[in-house]
């Protein structure tokens, strides 16, 4: 699938943001407490693709930090929803499953500079720490997805944007 066709057909994260409902307030809150860590590298005219659906809780903490990082930047972010968009997600699947959110940025052609997603490493770190007694039944998923809901309060978005951030730069450094 054409990543720039994609970003074309995908939703403008103002009326993204229209069609949330209990995780719009999730989404306001963690956008108004948002710390970012670092400095975006230079760049013009960034297309920011973000597969994801409005029920995402990864994606309510998620998103408004890369708003908040975007901001007066030369950059247009748009959202593609999974369920919507099935070959889309299917390029960018996460040990075989369509998790989400998953973020792509482009560059003003439409090419690929870097995915990022669905969670930050250290916070994926601690639902595969329980993976495997959620699947032998010892924990519920509900209580670790708790904890990770716990450590993007405390975190404030500095995890996101620090990983993000160096990502970004890796990635720009890379294509140089």
């Amino acid at each position: 699938m054409n990543l720039l066709n994609a970003f074309k057909n995908a939703i403008p994260m103002d009326e993204y943001l229209e069609t949330m409902d209990d995780q719009r307030k999730v989404h306001e809150l963690h956008y108004k407490k948002a710390e970012i860590m670092g400095e975006l590298p230079a760049f013009s005219g960034l297309k920011i693709l973000v597969i994801t659906e409005p029920w995402c809780g990864d994606s309510s903490t998620i998103l408004p930090v890369l708003i908040k990082m975007f901001e007066a930047k030369d950059a247009e972010i748009k959202v593609a929803l999974r369920d919507e968009n099935p070959e889309l997600i299917d390029q960018f699947l996460t040990n075989g499953g369509r998790a989400i959110p998953i973020i792509l940025v482009l560059d003003a052609s439409g090419e690929l500079i870097m995915k990022f997603g669905p969670r930050p490493k250290k916070i994926q770190a601690i639902f595969e720490e329980h993976r495997q007694a959620i699947a032998d039944g010892k924990i519920e998923k509900k209580e670790v997805m708790l904890k990770i809901r716990n450590f993007y309060s405390k975190d404030r978005g500095k995890i996101v944007s620090e990983e993000f951030i160096n990502a970004l730069k890796r990635s720009f450094n890379t294509a140089k």
